[in-house]
């Protein structure tokens, strides 16, 4: 984002804002910053930081550059001098925006609070917490009430955490789905249509073949009006042809037919129960519709998958939420290995075959794993342990949430009961695998939820 940009979308928000660098030259505010500091817009543009607050420099520098390596908000405080000599306390909430590169300097973002107002704020807030503790000291009173009560303030806790994160996943999941429905109908009709008169076309092309060989039978000796159009039509090609391009035709379609039933199989908007489902199915349908981006132009050649699936049982899931799981982790995939293909690792000397390895497999007839590795530039040390949490992302500003991995992850364990492992090793790949019982069982309440396990080095899961 530009300041230019920041600027524009800055103008309409009502908290103070300021756009820096993390050497704290300040680029853009915002009209409320402005009136905050009780100073001009244009008397704040190319100053530093540290020329308008008494902070001491090295704590603001510091609150900087630990901004600067985290897109989740940091939290400080700056002094600020004002134009009449008075000072102004300020509670700070600063997170990175873009990035530093070989061209800029990394670009901050803070928000800016007057501390008496957080303060009076956090009295308020001390104020409600002093009443309900309050009201469920006079609760204890009623012991088989309390505890129906802690149990329900726990889990209302609970799913209040996951509230933002839900309602992301649900929005966008059901729009995606209806979406996908309606053109998968829409399209699976006129395409019925055709392959179902395509029998009918060929049947009647045949008869009215024998029809003119009957006709040259019966008169060998034609006009010559007739002699010069079958040879401007080329008829003996024409006849010859007709066999291939309704062979085509039906090629097509059923092809289309394929790619709208994988399309249904994974929106899956009449199957939001649990129900006993053929995981590879559900598979097939995520490469289907994935194909696009499986046939992207490598320096190696078009990215491989390698199926080695298991003897499995039908397994009882969410259809439609394990299908966004394969979506996002097979998406990764493919990203890990165009990121490889365009930036290769320092001890690679060739271009190598790009894979996808997808392997399923029982195990202890309980439970099913389902592994999807590839062989891209794997994920480092500093950064594996992070990749499950909420709006974590190593891509550039725009090319994505950071939703995709804790999504999966919630759906897994939360959903299913299960985990979602994480094996990896930098330069040589990453493999992540879902393991999940065959049967479900409904979650016992206040229990510990399932944790995700990263592993530093890939497993042979064999």
């Amino acid at each position: 984002m530009t300041p230019e940009q920041f600027l524009e979308v800055a103008r309409v928000l009502p908290e103070p804002l300021i756009l820096a660098t993390v050497k704290g030259d300040i680029l853009v505010v915002n009209r409320p910053l402005s009136k905050l500091l009780n100073c001009r817009t244009k008397d704040l543009q190319n100053k530093n930081l540290l020329e308008i607050v008494e902070t001491p420099p090295d704590s603001v520098l510091e609150y900087l550059k630990t901004c600067a390596r985290t897109r989740q908000l940091s939290f400080g405080s700056l002094n600020f001098i004002l134009p009449n000599d008075e000072h102004l306390s300020c509670r700070a909430e600063g997170a990175v925006i873009q990035p530093a590169s070989h061209e800029s300097p990394a670009l901050i973002l803070l928000r800016l609070q007057n501390s008496a107002a957080a303060n009076l704020d956090f009295a308020v807030l001390n104020q409600k917490i002093d009443q309900l503790s309050q009201e469920i000291h006079n609760r204890k009173q009623v012991e088989a009430a309390l505890v129906l009560k802690n149990q329900e303030l726990e889990e209302a806790f609970r799913q209040l955490k996951n509230t933002q994160l839900q309602l992301i996943q649900t929005e966008k999941m059901s729009s995606l789905g209806q979406l996908v429905a309606g053109l998968a109908h829409e399209i699976n009709n006129p395409v019925t249509f055709i392959d179902g008169n395509l029998v009918h076309a060929e049947e009647y092309i045949e008869t009215l073949l024998q029809l003119v060989q009957m006709y040259q039978t019966a008169y060998p000796e034609s006009s010559p009006t007739i002699e010069q159009f079958k040879e401007e039509i080329d008829l003996d090609f024409l006849v010859e042809d007709l066999d291939n391009l309704l062979d085509s035709m039906r090629t097509g379609t059923q092809r289309i037919l394929k790619i709208v039933k994988s399309l249904r199989n994974f929106s899956r908007l009449d199957e939001s129960e649990c129900k006993a489902v053929d995981i590879h199915e559900g598979i097939e349908s995520t490469l289907v519709i994935l194909r696009n981006r499986l046939e992207t132009p490598l320096k190696s050649g078009k990215i491989e998958v390698i199926r080695d699936y298991g003897n499995l049982p039908l397994i009882e899931c969410y259809p439609g939420k394990l299908n966004q799981v394969f979506m996002n982790l097979i998406s990764n995939a493919i990203d890990a290995l165009v990121e490889s293909d365009q930036k290769p690792p320092p001890d690679r000397n060739s271009p190598h075959s790009s894979q996808i390895i997808i392997s399923t497999q029982l195990i202890d007839h309980k439970s099913i794993r389902i592994s999807i590795k590839d062989n891209g530039s794997g994920i480092c040390d500093q950064v594996c342990p992070h990749i499950f949490n909420p709006f974590f992302t190593t891509k550039p500003v725009g090319k994505g949430t950071g939703l995709g991995l804790s999504i999966s992850y919630q759906i897994i364990t939360q959903l299913h009961q299960g985990q979602l492992i994480c094996r990896s090793t930098p330069h040589q790949g990453t493999e992540l695998g879902v393991e999940i019982p065959i049967h479900q069982t409904p979650p016992k309440s206040g229990g510990s939820n399932p944790k995700a396990v990263v592993e530093g080095d890939i497993l042979d899961t064999a």
